[in-house]
Parts: C-alpha cells; structure tokens; sequence
C-alpha cells in the first residue's frame, strides 16, 4: 500500500502526488521460505556472577573476543556485536549492567540469529572461569556447554574460542589493557568514558573498536569536526577490515554526499555480511533512487536471513513488481501472507502487485479480502482502490456501490471535504458533468477559504482539460493566491494560450531563482499539457523526471503517456489527499 508514515510501518512508503516534485523525498512497500544461508550466529555478553565490580568489562569482552575470533570460523553466517547493538539502539538500549542473555536475546534474534552463544563467569583460586552456552534461537535448547579458566585476558578467552571451533583465529588487539579499557568505556558509559577510550588506542592504536566507540561518543556530544578528525586518524592506522569499514561509514555520514555514503555502506556490508540492519539500510536506499532490481536481490538476502521478516517479504513483493517481475512479486507477497495471515496490509500489498500488472479480479479479491479483516484499514484505502479496480474493469455499477462505502465510512468518522473527494471519483470515472456540477454547487456551502481554494482549484483544472480556459481563468481566481506549489502551478496555467517560448518567458518572469527551477519546470510542463501543446511539453516533463522521486509513478506515468506510449505497470491510487493535478495523467 501507498501512504504518508502512518500505522503500520510494514509498508513500502510512497509520496505519488505530483504538485512535491519540488521538495518530495521517497519515503520513507514459491509458496515456502527458502532454507537459506547457513545459521546466523551471535555472541551476547556474557554475565558477570564473580561479585566484583572491577571485573565488569569481562562481559563485554568475552562477547566481543568470541564473535571477533569465531567470525569464518564456524558453520554460518557470524553477527557482529555491531550488528546487535544496532537492533538494541532500535528496540531500546539495554541498560550497562544487565545480565547479557536476558537483555540482548532478543535483539540477537531479531538481527538473525539462530545460533546464540551466552554464558557467565565467576572467579576461581587462579583467575576466572568461563562457562559458555551454544543454544538453538527457536527453541531454547542448549547445543553444547563449553568452559575454559585462567586469568581475566584475551588469551583465556581465545581459548574459549578455540574450543568451539578449532579454526578460531587471534582478536584484534592482543593487548588486555586496551580491551579492558575499551569495554570498560562501552560498557559503564560513565563521563570518564572518552577518557578511557583515549588511552586505549593509545595502548593499542590499531584497535578498531576503540577508535570507532571514541569518535561516536565526540560526536554524539555534538563535536562532529573533532570525530571527523579522530577517524582522520583512525584511517590512518593498520586496522582490520570491518573497523575500517565502520569508521569509513561515520566518516562519510559527517562529511560525504549520499554516493560516498552507499559506497561505503555497500564497503561496511560485505565486512558483516550478518549486519541484517544495515543490509535493510541498503536495500531501502536502493529502492529510495529506484535501482529496484538491486534493492529487491538485497531484499531477498534479508528475507532469506529472516525467514519470518513479514517487511523484508512485503519490500521484496514490490520491488520485484516495479523491476518488472510479476512472478516473483506475487510469491514474495505470498510469504508476506503466510507470516502476517490475519494482517488486513498483506492482501492489500497483495492486490497492489496485481493491480500493478492489471490482472484486476485478483486485485480487487484481494482488496476486499484485506476490507473484510478491517472494513477502515488506513482510513479506507482497501475499500477504495477495490472501487477503483472495479471500475477498470467495467463495472461501475460495483465501483460505485464501493465508493459509497467507502465515502459513508468517512462520513461516520467526520472527514471534511467529501464532496470535493466525491466529486474527483465521479470526474475520474468519466462523469465529467456531473463532478463538476456537484462541485459547483458544494463550493457555495463553504466557509472555509482553503477549502474553498481547493474545490476551485480542482474546477479550474477541469475546465483546462475541458478546453474552457475562460472559466478556469476566472475559478482560479476564486482560489485566492498562490499560497502552495499545487496553488502556483493552477494559478499559472490558467493564463491565456501561448507558444512554448512564451510559456517558459512567463515562468522565467513569475518564478525566478535556481531554488524554483524544479517548480518553474513543473508549472511550465503542465501549462503546455492542458494548453494541447504536448510535444512541446515533453522536454520540460524529461526534465521533471530526472529529479522526480524514484516512487512518484504518477508523474512518470503521465511522462509515458506524453511519449504515446502505454505505462508499463498500473498506478496504484492514493485517495488519502485530492489532487486536481491527478486528473490530468489520467485524462490522457
């Protein structure tokens, strides 16, 4: 489904009106799961049951040494304590001092593991003892219990390591003070924490993780120039390649523009590739500049690491549908079903991927499947796009027995403007007459002079497309000023005819300055469209488009047709917000 953040953020979100294109951004839609991957893998902090405070970094380092000694060294995929941190940042820090698998199973779960190892650690006459805990996410079971003791350092914990996979290999620093000191830091989050930080890499200037908690913590205390240098730094050293990847990434969300911030990204993911949260990252940044083959193979990754993931299946469902592969779409929305079953969204999403290829029965079955689980689901758009459907398939006597559902719903929740709402249904249904007509007489009832902006707005656009451009000229005048980008783009088309030069003089004049151009191109290619000018308003829509959103398949819809050319894929409606603008793509 398409909407403005609301409800359920399940949906891929999509702006599609087309009087943004000035300032919108994308927002930020087989029958079985595959087997997938080999098992996710994470280590979460271990608990400290020694009864000495002093010993408290242990957790943390233990967590860290395993998941750094065992990453390619056991069967699977190994997720990073990164990775699960960033679930925690989403789903709520967990607090310093609280036990490790109560307080990060969860998130471990949810950043894909199916393997977690856990444990504790108490002291004995020579030093400590760590006993360690592999167990099966799903079920709870413990797999195999393994300890090692000796004193609180690397080495007995890369002993621990060693003894769940023989291939285990050394931890990034072999210096226990810089460890202790960076898992102090990280862990107690006290004001001396930078203090310590600081000393670890000077104890250990190669040790990633001390770099990349050091200048998050400057910046997160609002000095972005002295993290941007400290990474500066950081770079400079012979680090491993996921530190270097992480601090690559900081450095250019502080300083980089979004090609080096994906470069890095893309860098940062093939370092963890068990990094679920940022391969969502990716994949939504994918689909935000419409390279939805890629997103959607980045989609299926994600789905394929997190079988019961019901967004990544529903993100993977439309991406595969606006690359063009219809199958593939309607399969993943299947698996969307099968996780979500009694969620009116999945039928929705479902009867978009069929509305977007017009295979129009299965969409409006699947609309009125999701209207049954929730007869109001986001306000009724189900309900209506089922009326839409109805309506591309010829029966309109079923579409508008829908739409009187769907307006009566409204009505009962106190919607204002229904009959503007109305009156568009009957105008896009071919009902031209009599839309304008109810809109005419709704108008006069109105008090308020936005909405009575937006009634005369939509009757001027109508009596462009009507080829009344007296009438239009003297309703948008009714429509007051132009207070909006969708107010300057009616109140400029409405002036008298003229060539395209003319046209473009005009706006030149009317809407000067390079913050304009998108808009000034915007008034220009509608100006010519509803002036019967359409190849000479196709460069200025080639222009639109190239700073058009990926997700405004409105505009480029209307783009397509201009060309004489059929879109490839329907254009799911928004009834959420009435844009006379709208009319036009569909009146071609």
């Amino acid at each position: 489904m398409f909407f403005s953040l609301a409800r359920a953020p399940i949906k891929m979100t999509i702006c599609c009106t087309a009087l943004l294109l000035a300032s919108a951004a994308f927002l930020g839609s087989c029958s079985k799961a595959p087997t997938g991957p080999p098992p996710g893998v994470a280590v979460v902090r271990f608990e400290n049951l020694s009864g000495d405070l002093s010993l408290e970094w242990l957790g943390r380092a233990a967590s860290e040494v395993l998941s750094g000694s065992l990453a390619g060294a056991v069967e699977g995929t190994l997720i990073s304590g990164a990775a699960v941190t960033r679930i925690e940042a989403t789903h709520g820090s967990r607090p310093g001092n609280a036990p490790g698998i109560s307080a990060q199973r969860s998130a471990a779960i949810l950043a894909g593991a199916r393997l977690i190892i856990a444990g504790y650690f108490y002291k004995t006459p020579g030093g400590v003892r760590f006993e360690a805990t592999e167990e099966d996410s799903a079920t709870g079971k413990a797999l195999r219990t393994l300890s090692v003791s000796g004193p609180p350092s690397i080495e007995t914990l890369t002993q621990l390591a060693r003894a769940f996979s023989a291939s285990a290999h050394p931890y990034l620093t072999k210096n226990n003070e810089a460890l202790r000191l960076y898992a102090f830091a990280v862990e107690q989050g006290t004001a001396e924490a930078e203090t310590k930080l600081r000393e670890a890499v000077v104890a250990d200037p190669a040790f990633g993780p001390a770099w990349i908690a050091l200048s998050r913590l400057v910046a997160a205390r609002g000095n972005t120039n002295e993290s941007a240098r400290l990474v500066e730094q950081a770079l400079l050293q012979k680090m491993d390649k996921l530190s270097t990847a992480n601090l690559k990434l900081d450095y250019a969300n502080m300083t980089g523009g979004e090609l080096e911030r994906l470069a890095a990204l893309r860098e940062l993911i093939e370092a963890s590739p068990g990094d679920t949260a940022l391969l969502r990252q990716l994949a939504q940044a994918r689909s935000a500049t419409g390279q939805f083959g890629e997103a959607a193979n980045l989609w299926e990754k994600l789905a394929a690491a997190l079988p019961d993931d019901a967004d990544a299946w529903n993100q993977l469902g439309y991406t595969r549908a606006w690359a063009g592969d219809y199958n593939s779409a309607v399969r993943a929305m299947g698996e969307y079903r099968r996780i979500r079953a009694t969620d009116p969204n999945s039928d929705d999403s479902t009867g978009d991927i069929y509305l977007m290829f017009r295979h129009y029965p299965e969409a409006a079955a699947s609309y009125l499947a999701s209207v049954a689980k929730e007869p109001f689901f986001q306000n009724g758009t189900s309900l209506y796009k089922a009326a839409w459907t109805k309506f591309l398939m010829g029966d309109l006597g079923a579409a508008d027995k829908l739409f009187t559902q769907y307006r009566a719903a409204h009505e009962k929740q106190g919607t204002p403007n229904l009959s503007l709402l109305e009156g568009e249904w009957l105008y896009l249904t071919g009902r031209d007459k009599e839309a304008t007509a109810l809109i005419r007489k709704e108008v006069l009832k109105l008090t308020s002079l936005d909405s009575q902006g937006a009634y005369y707005q939509t009757l001027a656009v109508w009596d462009l497309l009507a080829k009344d451009r007296e009438t239009a000229a003297s309703d948008a005048k009714a429509a007051g000023g132009a207070r909006t980008p969708l107010a300057a783009v009616v109140q400029f088309a409405v002036l008298p005819s003229a060539s395209a030069a003319e046209w473009t003089a005009r706006a030149d004049q009317m809407l000067p300055g390079a913050a304009l151009a998108n808009l000034r191109n915007l008034a220009v290619g509608y100006a010519l469209v509803l002036d019967g000018k359409r190849a000479e308003a196709l460069p200025f829509w080639d222009k639109i488009i190239a700073t058009t959103p990926a997700g405004d398949f409105a505009l480029r819809a209307l783009h397509t047709r201009l060309k004489g050319e059929k879109p490839a894929l329907e254009v799911v409606p928004n009834p959420g917000v009435v844009n006379p603008l709208g009319a036009i793509g569909r009146k071609l």
